[in-house]
């Protein structure tokens, strides 16, 4: 019982001489043009509301002057001002906490089918999704995600489909690194095609589950001389072409018979013989 008194007082005293930060702020690590904020409470000489990170990577701090602060965390930070109140027998034990005011030094640029591109800056351990979000959320024609990254051992592309980002979050919403670019890309919009002795000829938008039967209804049915007998499909596997046997049941009723299509399927109507 004695131990954990003993571990609960010092829990208590650190939380009393380092103040505590947003969650956020927590693992963030502090950079050149971040602005800061310093409290300590009951000393206001020694506070200070608005203070911004130097292109060296450090803050001037009253009295104890220029302070090295670039990737420090703001515990970190906390703990540096406070030790160097009590060196200087300025204080005897202070209370310090330090938050970001205002995140300025590290981004990712975002660009493609979201609602506002640009620059994004990091607010912490962020991730794909909470930027995407951020940034006013991906249009309705949002596609493939791409992010290139450069590390030591050279460029990466991270590839993540948005379908994927959704229903794999787990696995698909990565943690982001400063200097990342996420490229959304317009999502691919997949055709058939029908010709021939039809009403209109035209391609049609591709919807799973879209067949044959369908698809001629859509292009306003056979012409006078559309042939029900020589309708056919020409598809390409493997960079080869094949032309599928004339459906006929097809055209009599709508069934078992009728032919599912496959994205960029040319569907051709034959002319009858008289």
């Amino acid at each position: 019982m004695k131990r954990i008194l003993l571990t609960i007082l010092a829990l208590s005293l650190l939380c009393c001489h380092i103040g505590l930060s947003s969650s956020s702020d927590w693992f963030y690590k502090v950079g050149k043009r971040d602005v800061l904020s310093i409290s300590v409470p009951g000393n206001p000489d020694f506070s200070i509301e608005t203070i911004a990170v130097s292109d060296e990577g450090s803050i001037n701090y009253p009295i104890l002057g220029d302070v090295d602060v670039d990737g420090l965390t703001v515990a970190e930070i906390a703990e540096k001002i406070r030790t160097g109140l009590i060196e200087r027998k300025l204080l005897l034990q202070p209370a310090v906490s330090v938050d970001v005011k205002d995140y300025r030094s590290q981004s990712v640029t975002i660009l493609g089918e979201v609602k506002t591109t640009g620059k994004h800056f990091l607010k912490g351990r962020e991730r794909l999704l909470d930027v995407l979000a951020e940034a006013g959320g991906v249009s309705a024609t949002a596609g493939e995600i791409n992010i290139n990254r450069v590390t030591p051992e050279g460029s990466q592309n991270i590839v993540i489909k948005t379908s994927e980002l959704l229903t794999d979050t787990v696995n698909k919403n990565p943690l982001l690194v400063s200097g990342d670019v996420i490229f959304i890309r317009t999502k691919e919009t997949a055709q058939v095609f029908v010709s021939g002795e039809v009403a209109v000829e035209k391609p049609l938008p591709f919807v799973e589950g879209l067949t044959v039967y369908q698809a001629i209804i859509t292009a306003g049915g056979l012409t006078r001389f559309g042939a029900k007998n020589k309708v056919k499909i020409k598809r390409t596997a493997n960079g080869k072409e094949r032309s599928s046997r004339s459906i006929c049941p097809i055209l009599k009723r709508a069934g078992n018979e009728d032919v599912p299509l496959l994205p960029n399927d040319p569907t051709i109507v034959g002319r009858r013989v008289f």
